[in-house]
Parts: structure tokens; sequence; C-alpha cells
């Protein structure tokens, strides 16, 4: 993938990904460490889009890291 044709939000979701991926020393990025990434950025699409949906991000971030948690490493 040529992350220079990304957008900078993009880049950033998958630098933060990447950072998450490290922090439970998973072998493999997957969905789960992009959403959370993409939940996470204070000024980013995905936030004001969810909550226009009524999702509770708290909820999901907590939800997304117990899962995280149980992944093999």
């Amino acid at each position: 993938m040529k992350y220079d044709r990304l957008t900078l939000k993009a880049q950033e979701a998958f630098q933060e990904a990447d950072s998450i991926q490290n922090k439970y020393n998973h072998a493999t990025m997957d969905s789960d460490h992009y959403l959370l990434a993409l939940l996470r950025q204070p000024d980013g699409v995905i936030p004001p889009l969810f909550d226009r949906l009524g999702v509770d991000r708290a909820a999901l971030e907590q939800d997304l890291e117990q899962l995280l948690t149980k992944k093999a490493k």
C-alpha cells in the first residue's frame, strides 16, 4: 500500500493502529486496531458520524480494547 497516497487523517489512523497493534503485541494489524484508531481521532470523521448514529463510543472503545486483549499474540 502506498501510504503517501492516503489522506493525512488516514495516515495518522494507520500510525495509531500500528501503535495499538504494538501495545498488544499482535503480529498483524486488522480492522479492530484500525477502528479503535479511527474512534480516537478527535477531529476525524468517524467520531461525529458514530455520535449521529447514536453509538456509545466509550463503550465501543472499551469493547474493542477487551477484544484486543483476548486476541492471540
